[in-house]
């Protein structure tokens, strides 16, 4: 990706909901590094080049409880965001500094997929032809594991890495949005390093005084008056827990070498070790990768037998992926890459009783698990390249249901607040009932049975096969009966898009209904079945549909309102599963209508705002084979991203008349950017 791309925030590490670090700043040495909920979780990075000290990574400095100066930036010339891997460059006029951070998120392989496991490469040449003599520092914080800094880490040492670890005590105990992980290690392979574990303060003092000594000017933080301050302890003893916010345990890492005639190269890897992942209805549930007995220590030693073997095929994945994307436009290609690990690695991917689970983490929301309206907007990333795991997706809902742990006859919304899968959460927490004391109230119910049927049947078109339509058959026409009931003119609820509010007679809820009967009504003819209820009924809806919703030029918001609008975006279905439940003249009037509609950062939603989602506006691009459209789409998108303030990881939800964000960070729905490409 061109250097001229520049993203809100750059992912850097990205393998699941809690290990996930970006940079939140255009430089990489603008602000330290952090969580995508943006709590810090530094790694400081500084290069001693020929007597002068650079910051090339986050801050020396990151805490910035006192002050101090740090070092000029070695100059950031390049940052190439792609789909696994971000590289930046740095230059002066002795030397360029390449630094690349990767995660082998491979949809292609779900083993590798679900290794929590990254990579930090380096590579130092000479840019003058002349030989420099080189140190390069790197500085690792206990905050990887821990939720906030009023809780502790301790060090340790095995045969492989060195770690932080936060011990087991808290693990699979909080649950919701705002957190990190506050369980199990955080590992660090470092070959040709030396390392050692310190205090922040005296990680600080080790790279100022180890190389420039006492003779020069004294930073507050390193002198005050005639008295050394307390700088923490100079060597962190293993195996004892160190409060985070009083020390700041840093592990350090260095190494020597002279750049000349030959580059430098190393390598660093990284690794989190969460023990138990997931609660699953009351059962603490294990990683996908450990499906086989590999333990831990296992996987540290592939990742470094397997280093270079998963460089090469994440370049052709992504070289693959990104020429797919250009044949669209070279602007479209930025935008999936940047969703690209944000997608997949808001997700955790597991096993348990012989069943791929992929559970999802409803971000900068409520933090529910396995949410079925976030499911929906996601898949089509999932379905270009492994249905199997869309259906990871749904089966804890279907195995919820079938528990006898869901009391409605229409789908349900979710299945808790992520890490813990014990059941749903929406409607039913304390903050909901003192606004609506009914659960029922806060349910999805057109929403969610509408979005059930529309992925199974999305993963049969995707597979071929009916296998999965049928596992689940009986609960599936219970739902598509509720929708016949209910679906036609929804009443007075809930929709995915519920930031907007209840709405009676909703008519893009209307066409997801017809859209799902036709489905089902395929998926019954498919095997075997007669569906030609469902079949007529999804026509005799869809055309009463286009006569009530009709506003003259275009279509309603809600049947009722006159001189509404909204994006009905459910349409898509129609159209990829060639159903033809609408007639031509619809998707003719939409089109025009949308594109009087767009201000500068996009479509908005509906008529009541200007804020827009973007996976909608992608999925009205789906509709249309108008090339025009989809560019004004993708560009449209593209200029926000350019030019929001808000440092955050790629919203989907924001304003279209100016560059702000509405709501929402780091969310999986941003795999429905892809649908261009089924």
């Amino acid at each position: 990706m061109s250097h001229t791309f520049r993203a809100p925030a750059v992912p850097l590490i990205a393998n699941d909901p809690m290990f996930s670090l970006w940079s939140c700043a255009d430089k990489l040495t603008d602000d330290t590094t952090r969580h995508w909920t943006g709590y810090r979780q530094f790694i400081s990075g500084v290069l001693y080049l020929d007597g002068i000290l650079y910051e090339f990574l986050g801050k020396v400095n990151p805490v910035n409880d006192r002050y101090y100066g740090g070092y000029d930036a070695l100059p950031q010339v390049d940052c190439q965001i792609r789909p696994m891997t971000t590289q930046y460059t740095f230059q002066n006029e002795a030397i360029k500094l390449e630094l690349e951070f990767m995660s082998p998120l491979l949809l292609n392989d779900l083993d590798i997929l679900s290794w929590p496991v990254s990579f930090l490469r380096y590579r130092i040449s000479s840019v003058d032809g002349k030989e420099h003599s080189c140190r390069i520092y790197f500085g690792f914080s206990g905050e990887f594991c821990v939720h906030d800094g009023q809780q502790s880490v301790a060090f340790g040492k095995d045969e492989q890495s060195v770690y932080f670890t936060s011990g087991t005590e808290n693990m699979l105990k909080r649950y919701g949005d705002d957190h990190r992980i506050e369980w199990g290690s955080f590992h660090i392979i470092a070959p040709g390093h030396e390392v050692n574990a310190m205090s922040l303060r005296q990680f600080q003092r080790k790279v100022r005084l180890g190389n420039l000594g006492w003779g020069f000017p004294r930073s507050r933080i390193l002198y005050q008056g005639p008295n050394m301050e307390d700088m923490g302890p100079e060597k962190l003893e293993e195996g004892v827990y160190y409060k985070v916010n009083e020390c700041y345990p840093t592990i350090e890492m260095d190494e020597s070498f002279t750049v000349g005639e030959k580059d430098w190269r190393n390598q660093i890897i990284l690794c989190y070790d969460d023990v138990k992942s997931i609660q699953y209805f009351d059962e603490n549930i294990e990683a996908y990768w450990k499906k086989d007995g590999r333990t831990f220590s296992r996987l540290m030693t592939e990742a470094q037998e397997r280093s270079g073997e998963l460089w090469q095929r994440v370049k052709e994945f992504e070289d693959d992926l990104l020429a797919k994307a250009e044949k669209k436009s070279h602007k479209y290609a930025q935008l999936l890459a940047l969703a690209y690990r944000q997608t997949v690695a808001g997700h955790k991917l597991t096993y348990h009783n012989g069943q791929l689970l992929f559970f999802s983490k409803e971000n900068f929301s409520n933090g529910c698990i396995a949410t079925v309206d976030v499911t929906y907007p996601s898949i089509p990333l999932f379905l270009l390249y492994d249905p199997r795991l869309v259906e990871g997706m749904l089966e804890p809902v279907f195995t919820m249901v079938d528990k006898g742990l869901w009391e409605y006859e229409f789908a349900p919304h979710d299945v808790g607040r992520y890490p813990l899968a014990n059941g749903q959460v929406y409607g039913y927490l304390e903050r909901y009932l003192k606004v609506k004391p009914d659960p029922l109230d806060w349910q999805m119910p057109v929403e969610e049975c509408g979005n059930m049927i529309l992925c199974v049947a999305a993963i049969c078109k995707a597979e071929g096969n009916y296998d999965y339509f049928r596992k689940h058959e009986k609960i599936l026409r219970q739902w598509a009966d509720y929708l016949v009931k209910i679906g036609w003119d929804p009443e007075n609820q809930l929709c995915t898009d519920d930031f907007a509010g209840h709405l009676a007679h909703n008519c893009n809820l209307s066409v997801k209904a017809i859209c799902a009967l036709g489905a089902y009504a395929r998926m019954l003819e498919a095997t075997g079945q007669d569906g030609s209820h469902y079949a007529e009924t999804a026509k005799a809806y869809a055309k009463a549909w286009e006569e009530n919703a009709f506003d003259g030029d275009h279509y309603r918001l809600a049947f009722d309102q006159e001189g509404s609008w909204s994006i009905k975006y459910n349409m898509v279905w129609d159209k990829l599963f060639q159903m033809g439940l609408f007639s031509s003249e619809v998707y003719e009037r939409e089109l025009a209508w949308y594109k009087t509609k767009f201000n500068t950062y996009g479509l908005p939603l509906d008529n009541r705002s200007d804020y827009t989602k973007s996976d909608w506006q992608m999925w009205s691009a789906a509709m249309f084979d108008d090339e025009a459209y989809f560019n004004m789409v993708v560009d449209a998108m593209y200029e926000f991203v350019v030019n929001t303030p808000d440092r955050i990881p790629f919203t989907d939800l924001y304003f279209t008349s100016k560059p702000y964000a509405r709501g929402f960070q780091a969310r999986t729905v941003q795999g429905g950017l892809y649908i261009a490409l089924m």
